[in-house]
């Protein structure tokens, strides 16, 4: 009876165990689809705004992080390389961010790009029902003009669409479900233009170094 009782108390732990193994296993993989989907948030955003932004950035990528670093070993081989791959991106992120100064813009030149990408320098007071359209309008500019930019080029179009996103913000409540839909896919398009000018330039002067 005694053996008994005692093997079915070792069962009980081990049961015990391999559940709370179980559930520390399924937690920290959750924390890690959390941070991708941070991460993937955040790389749509201009970098200008990113950059307004910083310091909660590192805090809250911190705060993400914690947690997977103590209980990384918990991943399985392919999260673990995959959160080791997150790691070396946001580490590259960081180097850009801390390094690059924000444009000192000149005002006169920033109402030309607001004009040029807009058609209006009073952003802060386009209407709801033709924010879609602004946004368009300054899409169809960058296509057409982005591979003749300059990095102070781009740095004045994202300080455009940053005031651009600010109204979104500000009138959300008022836009239809099409047109936040429209919006959405538009500052993904310039985000993804605005990478891609990056991966160019950091690629040539690859070349140039070898």
């Amino acid at each position: 009876m005694k053996k008994l009782t005692t093997w079915l108390l070792t069962l009980l732990l081990t049961g015990l165990t391999c559940g709370v193994q179980a559930q520390s296993q399924s937690q920290v993989e959750t924390d890690l689809n959390n941070l991708r989907a941070w991460m993937r948030e955040k790389s749509s955003m201009a970098d200008s705004t990113i950059r307004a932004e910083w310091p909660l950035v590192k805090k809250e990528y911190k705060a993400k992080t914690s947690t997977l670093d103590q209980n990384a070993k918990e991943l399985s081989d392919s999260s673990r390389a995959e959160y080791n791959s997150i790691k070396q991106r946001y580490q590259q992120w960081e180097a850009q961010n801390e390094t690059r100064k924000a444009t000192n813009p000149n005002g006169r030149e920033l109402e030309n790009w607001e004009r040029r990408m807009t058609g209006t320098s009073q952003i802060g007071r386009i209407r709801p029902a033709n924010l879609r359209d602004s946004f368009v309008q300054a899409l169809e500019l960058t296509r057409t003009q982005r591979r003749d930019w300059s990095l102070r080029d781009w740095d004045y179009a994202e300080l455009v669409m940053g005031e651009m996103n600010t109204r979104k913000n500000e009138v959300l409540d008022k836009l239809s479900n099409s047109d936040k839909i429209k919006i959405a896919a538009l500052q993904v398009e310039f985000a993804t233009l605005k990478k891609s000018r990056e991966a160019k330039d950091a690629y040539e002067n690859v070349r140039e170094e070898h």
